[in-house]
């Protein structure tokens, strides 16, 4: 139960070892229009647009190539 309430009130938050956070904001717009870009290009995905949930997990994706990696903290 404990480890449910700390989960819960835990935050996460993205680094990336060479670039400051700043740079953030930059690389996950790019990962946006990139996934705009491709919706554009192949109307089958369109319909993926409303899911939430997929294009948050496309959106780590992307920034996880770029570098960036999620940790947690407390």
């Amino acid at each position: 139960m404990l480890v449910t309430v700390w989960t819960a009130c835990s935050s996460t938050r993205w680094v990336h070892p060479t670039k400051k956070e700043e740079f953030l904001t930059y690389d996950w717009n790019q990962c946006e229009r990139d996934w705009l870009n491709k919706m554009a290009v192949n109307p089958g995905i369109a319909g993926m647009a409303d899911n939430q949930s997929l294009q948050r997990q496309r959106l780590a994706r992307c920034l996880q190539q770029k570098g960036w990696r999620q940790i947690e903290e407390e």
